[in-house]
């Protein structure tokens, strides 16, 4: 077991907040046509409404460390263009956090990364939205992010700052996979690519807004399955895809109450907005928010962990054969269907779409062997 893993399952028996994410600015560089949070600054004004000071986070941060926290997430929108972001930083890597920022890394550049080496973060999740300056145009509206990206992740690598390529594959971007992957693989980065992709439940739905079918999910599970792993570890990895529950958890799917959520959100981490507002999850308001600067901070987190230990969810996903496959989450339940309890079309049917394509890829492969 990692060190980490065993914190936070020492957390989460004791309801400490080990983890939190801080979402300082919902304003990015880059118009993609996944996000699910950006704003403009423009957009901010019309609703009334304006970015917590940088101070008013480091205070925040100061109750936080007193509580337990040790991990921090920042994250957007493009968490560097967030005003102060240098000096907010700083004074909590000198707080001793373990401090981790999302980006689309196309504001590291040569001085930034000198500021970097001097105080480096414990990891940074950078988001690669495609394989060249042409896809990067098209998705985010930004063909020079493309260039951008790729000198940060290389002066990232050369730095030794520990670093993870992110990836969400949509229909604009899904014939890069494999180019993605490969940037990883010769930089010898630990890269995530997510072939689902959450409905943009944070801001209104646009004719622009993509993402892939069920079936256009399913292939490209298999495809970056292909790609990454060897044929013994594929079709060992493939065929534990369609294994069912064991026994003992099918048995006790959806019976205690104490069990709603099986992440960490509200048990051990929580978000919080750009606006303050304190949730489980960033992708979902369920079970209940808070304002994180009413000065009631521990009284919300001591709410919000009862919450999630007293609501039972996805009970309609009880008794599927598929779950082991699915691995249905709540949040992403309530982000297709506006509810927790389950079942989500889509998800249903990306379940069986990726069984079925799996299946025809083993049995194509035992009748060549």
């Amino acid at each position: 077991m990692l060190i980490s893993d065993y914190l936070f399952q020492k957390a989460s028996r004791r309801h400490i907040p080990l983890s939190v994410t801080l979402e300082l600015s919902p304003v990015c560089n880059f118009q993609c046509k996944m996000c699910y949070v950006r704003k403009t600054e423009a957009q901010i004004r019309q609703e009334g409404k304006s970015l917590v000071p940088w101070e008013k986070w480091l205070e925040l941060c100061k109750e936080l460390r007193d509580a337990g926290t040790l991990f921090l997430l920042l994250t957007g929108g493009e968490p560097f263009l967030y005003p102060h972001f240098r000096e907010l930083y700083t004074e909590l890597h000198r707080m001793g956090f373990l401090i981790m920022i999302n980006t689309n890394g196309t504001l590291i550049d040569e001085q930034t990364m000198t500021w970097l080496k001097e105080m480096s973060p414990y990891r940074i999740n950078l988001t690669l939205y495609g394989g060249s300056r042409e896809t990067y145009r098209r998705i985010c509206g930004n063909a020079g992010g493309y260039d951008r990206a790729m000198f940060a992740l290389r002066a990232l690598k050369e730095a030794g700052i520990p670093t993870v390529v992110n990836a969400s594959m949509i229909p604009e971007n899904g014939d890069d996979l494999e180019a993605i992957m490969a940037v990883g693989r010769q930089l010898k980065l630990n890269t995530r690519v997510s072939t689902y992709m959450f409905p943009p439940v944070r801001r209104d739905a646009e004719e622009s807004d993509s993402r892939l079918t069920p079936e256009e999910s399913a292939d490209m599970f298999l495809r970056k399955a292909i790609f990454a792993l060897d044929m013994d570890r594929r079709l060992e990895f493939l065929q534990e895809q369609l294994c069912p529950l064991s026994p003992e958890e099918d048995a006790s799917w959806g019976e205690h109450k104490e069990e709603f959520m099986r992440c960490r959100a509200g048990r051990c981490s929580f978000w919080v907005s750009w606006d303050g507002t304190m949730c489980a999850c960033g992708l979902t308001p369920f079970p209940k928010t808070f304002d994180v600067f009413d000065g009631a901070l521990m009284e919300h987190w001591k709410d919000l962990n009862e919450a999630v230990q007293k609501h039972t969810v996805l009970e309609k996903c009880a008794g599927c054969q598929l779950r082991n496959l699915c691995k249905p989450c709540v949040a992403t339940v309530y982000a297709e269907t506006g509810k927790t309890e389950g079942k989500a079309p889509y998800l249903c049917q990306l379940a069986q779409c990726s069984r079925d394509r799996i299946q025809a890829y083993l049995e194509e492969h035992n009748n060549e062997a």
